[in-house]
């Protein structure tokens, strides 16, 4: 099995993430990777990926800003995390040398050659960080917006009738209540990114049975998804949350119940998601409907809103990817490969023989 999320994304308060609890973890090893843009981070843990693939289950993270970058892998089998701690997701050994070890992949650059470029590689990186920062300013304004439809949903919840809906859901995609203690975990699923808000569905394919909710407040999907939840743990399922980065990890996205086969995702403003051969489930008759006309302006101009901001969070996004790809090109140049292959068959070794123990 490979399933596929985001390390995490950009939220009104700057870049989050959830995986630290991988790294700082005294059951997996993890590799810390240090260098800058270009020094081959993502296609060493790409080859690692590839090569645990067919004897274990590998998760891949891959990058908000550069959906075809690999952030981090984890190795479930060997307990092995292998992750970019490079800014924004700074991670620094909690136990040094014992559950973690930082790989300097700047070894091997040529600091002669960059020199030689010091002026082009201060300008672009000084560029693409006061971009990130726009791109984080733009997602504080669409995390108010989206946050007062939201407000205005809870206001026109019918919240009993949901609750009641909540209930024969659970009866109907959860067995018998198992013995072993549940747990919930973190994975996101979906981020806003370069190329605009992003899921990736292909991770959804596993289940046998998905539920798309519909809902343009997100506050009824929202609070189903928590029901539903805390039902699954209390019968003893292992549930994944995704939440909304936008909402600073208080709402959730989607939901995610391995043991019970199923997956139940959210089609809001930011995403209007469609899957193939998921039931639609319309969240619209869970709000009162004389209160929503009361407010039908409001959830009209917030609509319109969310899809500009969206769509200007996303642009500045690709701005700062340019920039970073120009920063890329310098170091990549100065870059000595034949050292990263040597690191990559060092890193695969020490997994292979600690798998072993």
């Amino acid at each position: 099995m490979s399933d596929k999320f985001f390390l995490g994304g950009v939220t009104p308060n700057g870049f989050f993430t959830d995986l630290g609890k991988y790294v700082n973890s005294k059951d997996y090893f993890t590799y810390i990777l240090k260098g800058g843009a270009g020094t081959g981070k993502s296609t060493l843990m790409k080859r690692i990926a590839e090569r645990f693939a067919n004897t274990e289950d590998v998760t891949r993270y891959f990058c908000s800003s550069d959906p075809d970058s690999l952030d981090a892998v984890v190795l479930h089998s060997s307990k092995a995390v292998i992750i970019d701690g490079t800014a924004p997701h700074v991670f620094d050994p909690k136990y040094p040398g014992v559950c973690q070890k930082i790989i300097d992949l700047g070894f091997y650059w040529d600091k002669n050659m960059l020199a030689k470029n010091s002026d082009r590689i201060i300008k672009a990186s000084d560029s693409n960080k006061q971009l990130l920062l726009d791109a984080s300013n733009s997602a504080k304004a669409l995390g108010r917006i989206c946050e007062d439809t939201f407000s205005l949903g809870s206001y026109c919840l019918d919240t009993e009738k949901l609750e009641a809906f909540a209930q024969r859901l659970c009866r109907k995609i959860l067995g018998r209540k198992r013995s072993s203690e549940a747990s919930v975990s973190t994975r996101q699923l979906s981020a806003m990114t370069q190329y605009g808000y992003m899921t990736f569905t292909e991770t959804l394919d596993r289940f046998d049975s998905i539920y798309c909710l519909r809902d343009d407040r997100f506050c009824a999907a929202g609070r189903l998804l928590s029901l539903v939840a805390e039902q699954a743990v209390r019968k003893g399922y292992d549930v994944s949350v995704s939440p909304y980065l936008i909402f600073e990890d208080t709402v959730y996205e989607h939901l995610l119940i391995d043991g019970a086969g199923t997956a139940l995702i959210t089609s809001a403003p930011l995403n209007r998601l469609t899957v193939r051969n998921a039931g639609s489930i319309n969240m619209s008759r869970f709000y009162d409907r004389e209160a929503l006309k009361e407010h039908r302006g409001l959830f009209t101009a917030n609509a319109s809103l969310i899809r500009q901001l969206s769509e200007l969070t996303a642009k500045t996004m690709k701005q700062a990817k340019a920039k970073h790809d120009e920063l890329e090109s310098y170091y990549i140049k100065a870059m000595d490969f034949d050292g990263l292959d040597r690191v990559c068959e060092s890193i695969s070794g020490e997994i292979a023989f600690r798998g072993k123990r």
